[in-house]
């Protein structure tokens, strides 16, 4: 708490000095209140803050995006056969952010033109969009599977989009990020991007990292490294709980 106390002190002293029309510059300064995230067997979620300061008396805007670790997302296409639903196409998308949550203090549309967003990243419409070997999509349906894509992740609670960066005083600015119980462990890169009249003035990075910790920790070391010794002491551990419950329910 007296950590985070520090950071907003700083960045007041900061907010102070970059509004001394002397000095005056187009920067954007940002921090969170917590850098470091810990998976534990019991973790359902996290919420951090991310805050800071800029100058905002001519109207800026600013866009917080937050991209978790890349990861393998399979999407399958269903048709109705014969009155059952079967998979007719399945794609395999590699290196696909494993979390996207984008925040502005306005829609995308109406604080910058689709050149500047789609040259910048800026968006869930720009998420890179790469096929592994092997997958194939019906040409003219790229479209498709893309709004697909982001109607999954969606449901899943790891991508978002929301114009919910709060200004205050026309200095600082402050903003929420919501990591769900199913986020990956990893690096989760923050950029906080400063626009001015639809163009880019400055951004500001920064990294969140999440880990698991105590008896995930070990688990999720075990099942990645020793995979081969995770699968048999697993399987064996179901047959020896089955059996004690078998025993159990014979005896009483």
């Amino acid at each position: 708490m007296k950590i985070y106390a520090v950071k907003i002190l700083t960045l007041l002293a900061v907010a102070f000095i970059t509004a001394s029309p002397a000095i005056a510059q187009q920067t954007v300064v940002a921090d969170l209140n917590e850098q470091q995230v810990s998976i534990t067997t019991d973790f359902t979620g996290a919420n951090l803050l991310l805050f800071g300061t800029h100058d905002q008396e001519r109207g800026d805007d600013l866009v917080i995006i937050v991209e978790g670790p890349p990861s393998d997302v399979a999407i399958r296409r269903k048709e109705r056969i014969g009155g059952i639903w079967i998979n007719t196409e399945t794609a395999t998308l590699v290196e696909v952010p494993s979390f996207y949550q984008l925040s502005s203090t306005r829609p995308l549309a109406d604080l910058a033109s689709a050149q500047t967003l789609a040259r910048l990243g800026v968006g869930m419409d720009q998420v890179p969009f790469e096929l592994a070997v092997g997958s194939a999509i019906s040409e003219g349906h790229i479209d498709d599977w893309r709004a697909a894509l982001i109607r999954n992740m969606q449901g899943k609670g790891l991508w978002n989009e929301d114009s919910n960066v709060r200004v205050l005083q026309r200095v600082l600015f402050r903003s929420n990020i919501h990591l769900p119980a199913n986020v990956l462990p990893g690096d989760y890169w923050v950029r906080v991007l400063h626009f001015n009249d639809g163009f880019l003035v400055d951004e500001s990075d920064s990294l969140i990292s999440v880990a698991k910790s105590g008896l995930s920790a070990r688990i999720y070391f075990l099942a990645h490294q020793y995979s081969a010794f995770y699968g048999i002491f697993a399987v064996s551990f179901a047959v020896v709980m089955g059996w004690a419950a078998a025993r159990a329910f014979r005896r009483s």
